[in-house]
């Protein structure tokens, strides 16, 4: 992916969208893949090199990365499992996704959330739970 910056947001924003993984293993699949149209992942990774994005519409996308960060850089109890990947084989595929928090004392996946305030007004939230309730199997 080609990152641009025609805002010109400081530097080490845009370092830090460079810095991103946003490819996976040939044959590999992750959840949030899943919520999207088969033509647009396909088209995606074939075209991965020559795809534009402005790190100006990345924002929400660094954000959500920085809150993982601070959480990251923090303990979690005997019971908890946190920013795990896991990968599941299905035949010559690989379903993969990670989870921010897993607690195993009361089974719980936990995945933690950044958005404008138009995510909360509009109340559109079916890709969220779409993709927890991917993680949960």
């Amino acid at each position: 992916m080609i990152i641009t910056n025609e805002l010109r947001l400081p530097e080490p924003i845009v370092n830090m969208a460079r810095t991103r993984e946003y490819c996976c293993e040939p044959n590999e699949y992750r959840v949030t893949q899943l919520l999207k149209g088969t033509r647009e992942t396909i088209l995606e990774r074939r075209h991965a090199a020559e795809i534009t994005c402005d790190v100006s519409d990345m924002i929400w996308l660094l954000f959500g990365s920085a809150v993982h960060s601070v959480i990251d850089q923090h303990e979690e109890t005997a019971t908890q499992i946190k920013e795990e990947r896991i990968k599941v084989r299905f035949g010559d595929y690989t379903l993969s996704g990670q989870f921010d928090l897993y607690d195993d004392s009361i089974g719980r996946v936990t995945d933690y959330k950044t958005a404008s305030v138009w995510k909360i007004i509009y109340g559109n939230y079916q890709d969220w739970r779409k993709q927890v309730r991917l993680s949960q199997y």
